[in-house]
């Protein structure tokens, strides 16, 4: 048995991911449609929108018809005006679902556009709070948005409360990936399992919200968060195996009471999640660091051999990600490779790890863009959920793709460019992040998917908590992306703890000592200190200093690579807070102007 989720039939087995195929067939129609007769001109405004499903903006383009932001694209502020909407909402807008004290975000995975009410059968805590933590924190260093950061908060507390295994089970105090929908509880209503069932875990959840744990420690320095962030990597390090054809480093699906695979999935889900937590932990000396080294070699060995080797009968089989999607061997995502090229990007190092990496990350690119891409809608492409592994038939979940999965795609491109200075890549991510920007509307709902998709469009997933960070995530790797003549912290190699920005100063701490900033400026800085210690000038930042490159208007992207302390000036000038030490330096020069 199965509850009908607003009239639209049964949940369980029409999962939201399969729920509009017959709308989907009028609506290519339409936008073949619209393609066919579309007579923009360089520099003018379309008429009508970018496609039939996204019908919040007119689309701008740019003199050669390329899709813009529609949002001041001229300012740069496209990509801003959608985070800002986008936080607004998820701090200020939610409501309580009813009857109870609980912002619907805790219980339910989707709202309903006009009431704010749970609208689906399912709630699923670990990703979603897991990528809220990655928001937030490229969000805070950018806006000094504190807000944000006690609003994920209150998501990490809740589920340590109410989502975590007991202890005395085979995986012990991990996360689970599921509630039923509007229950305050979670554990149950795992896809393919009795709605009574409890006790469902997908590990590359664990791995998901355990990494979100770790660096929400350090961002407060709760050590709440960093037993969590251990209770699950020690569980993913006991339970990993080598792997072979049919059985990915971890089941899919298990039960957390025996550590049984659950319903024959021993394959599947995201590899690179439990690995991304191993090595926080291993860089920042944490919990069984030995063991953590260990699994992450078996897993990385299966990952290099099975799906990112051409030789390997399972070399591109990224099945298996999805909490409400029932078991489907030849379903593929576009999750697990996007996810996986990140996980390589965001390296220190990436041949270190993967000699092949920048052939990996190519054809991760490409492999999605052939699978689920949508369009092209005035020369930008979207990115669609999942589908068949062979063959063109249905794409879930939209004829426009969806706005995270493009915005991720576009977010790996950004990171792409910058490692390998890839035209391509550049464009790739310019365009698919505009048109990733049509998906919120002015009021700060987001769509996952477009208006085909009814009352089940709006998902804090799709819409916000994997949505928003690969804006941020671009503007790091091309701060010329970031909006003129304003000055923002893009991006850091440690968690920015704490940042205070002026007209002509920044100052910001970072939870490591040694650590890596990126900023656009609108001042010229001609004074950076590190804990007191000037830093200077240099060509490059294989020691401690600054880069500096001018980018017109005034504007300016500066580097800063600091090792001795966790504090950081930025100026235009030396300051004049005479001989005061340097924890008396940082209030004088966070004092206003």
């Amino acid at each position: 048995m199965c509850e009908s989720v607003g009239g639209l039939g049964c949940a369980r087995t029409v999962p939201r991911r399969h729920l509009h195929l017959l709308n989907l067939a009028a609506t290519a129609l339409l936008v073949l449609a619209a393609l066919l007769t579309d007579t923009s001109v360089a520099g003018a405004i379309p008429a009508g929108n970018v496609n039939s499903e996204l019908p919040w903006h007119a689309a701008v383009v740019d003199a050669d018809g390329g899709l813009l932001a529609w949002h001041k694209p001229q300012q740069g502020l496209g990509y801003d005006e959608v985070l800002r909407l986008g936080w607004n909402f998820v701090e200020h807008q939610v409501p309580d679902e009813t009857g109870t004290n609980l912002k619907t975000y805790l219980v339910n995975s989707v709202f309903d556009g006009t009431t704010g009410q749970g609208a689906y059968w399912q709630s699923n805590p670990a990703m979603t709070f897991g990528s809220f933590v990655d928001s937030a924190l490229a969000w805070y260093p950018y806006s000094g948005d504190r807000t944000a950061i006690r609003t994920v908060g209150t998501m990490l507390d809740y589920m340590l409360s109410h989502g975590t295994t007991p202890t005395s089970w085979n995986w012990s105090g991990v996360p689970f990936p599921t509630g039923c929908g509007n229950q305050p509880d979670y554990g149950r209503c795992l896809s393919d399992m009795p709605k009574g069932y409890f006790g469902g875990i997908e590990p590359d959840k664990v791995g998901e919200l355990g990494i979100g744990y770790a660096l929400f420690y350090e961002m407060t320095g709760n050590p709440r968060y960093l037993e969590a962030a251990i209770r699950a990597a020690d569980a993913l390090a006991t339970h990993v195996r080598p792997g072979n054809d049919s059985h990915t480093p971890w089941a899919f699906r298990i039960d957390g009471k025996t550590g049984a695979t659950l319903d024959g999935e021993s394959f599947g889900g995201i590899v690179v999640s439990p690995l991304r937590l191993f090595d926080e932990l291993i860089r920042i000396h944490k919990g069984d660091v030995g063991a953590y080294i260990r699994a992450r070699r078996t897993a990385w060995k299966w990952l290099s051999s099975h799906q990112l080797n051409p030789r390997s009968p399972t070399y591109d089989r990224w099945s298996g990600y999805f909490e409400d999607v029932p078991k489907d061997a030849n379903n593929v995502n576009q999750a697990a490779p996007t996810y996986t090229a990140l996980y390589l990007l965001n390296l220190p190092d990436p041949a270190a790890v993967d000699p092949l990496w920048r052939t990996d990350v190519l054809h991760l690119i490409s492999w999605v863009k052939v699978h689920f891409e949508s369009g092209p809608f005035y020369g930008a492409l979207g990115i669609n959920e999942q589908g068949p592994a062979s063959g063109r038939g249905y794409l879930c979940c939209s004829s426009a793709g969806l706005g995270s999965d493009t915005a991720r795609w576009a977010a790996v491109n950004a990171l792409s460019y910058e490692k390998t200075g890839n035209a391509q890549a550049r464009e790739n991510a310019f365009r698919s992040l505009n048109y990733a920007t049509y998906f919120a509307a002015s009021d700060g709902a987001v769509s996952c998917c477009g208006q085909s998709f009814g009352p089940i469009q709006y998902w804090f997933s799709d819409g916000y908590s994997d949505y928003l960070r690969s804006f941020s995530w671009a503007m790091a790797a091309i701060p010329a992306l970031a909006p003129a003549g304003e000055s923002h912290l893009l991006g850091s190699t440690s968690v920015v703890q704490r940042i205070t920005s002026g007209q002509d100063r920044i100052t910001y701490r970072t939870y490591e000592a040694e650590s890596t900033e990126v900023l656009r400026v609108a001042f010229q800085p001609r004074w950076i200190a590190a804990g007191g210690q000037v830093l200077h000038r240099e060509p490059s930042l294989d020691s401690p200093g600054y880069t500096l490159e001018s980018i017109g208007d005034g504007s300016f992207v500066l580097h800063v690579h600091h090792v001795h302390s966790h504090n950081v000036v930025v100026a235009t000038d030396t300051p004049s807070c005479g001989s005061a030490p340097w924890s008396q330096w940082l209030l004088c020069l966070s004092a206003p102007s």
